[in-house]
């Protein structure tokens, strides 16, 4: 009976131990590790990942497979900054890879999805440079989004 008394009070504090000194691996500010090459880099808006060229191509996949369903405002806006903000290159890579077209998930080459993103940064107002974006899982895994927030509403706005 003693045992059943306590067992509430020490599953609580077991859990805060847990919480307090275990940390988080899912941490968007901390890096997934201590070597630099699997160490996050924060895409922020001077960030040069693609090159032109890849988001020209990206612009003709969008027009092509992605104008029908969406429009850029669904892929710039505030809700999707919101949503991909501190995830990985990766993580859209790979949902836009296995969910779109919506009538054929996956039937685009890997390169047009990557082209994609490309134009997805571009669209976000992230400047082209002249490294291409890497199809490989590893560099678009390290690479998260911080794109620019929105501007936040005025106090003063009626």
């Amino acid at each position: 009976m003693t045992i059943s008394k306590y067992l509430p009070s020490a599953f609580l504090s077991a859990v805060l131990v847990a919480s307090v000194f275990g940390g988080s691996r899912m941490s968007a500010q901390r890096p997934l590790a201590a070597s630099p090459l699997r160490a996050a880099m924060f895409v922020v808006d001077s960030a040069k990942l693609y090159t032109e060229a890849q988001a020209a191509e990206g612009a003709k996949v969008w027009t092509a497979t992605c104008a029908g369903c969406h429009e850029s405002k669904d892929v710039t806006s505030a809700d999707f900054k919101t949503k991909w903000v501190g995830r990985s290159l990766f993580e859209l890579y790979e949902q836009i890879r296995t969910t779109m077209p919506d009538d054929a998930p996956g039937t685009l080459t890997r390169d047009q999805y990557l082209t994609s993103v490309a134009y997805i940064l571009k669209l976000n107002g992230l400047p082209a440079g002249e490294t291409a974006l890497m199809p490989d899982s590893a560099t678009l895994s390290t690479l998260k989004f911080a794109l620019p927030a929105p501007p936040s509403p005025s106090p003063f706005a009626p």
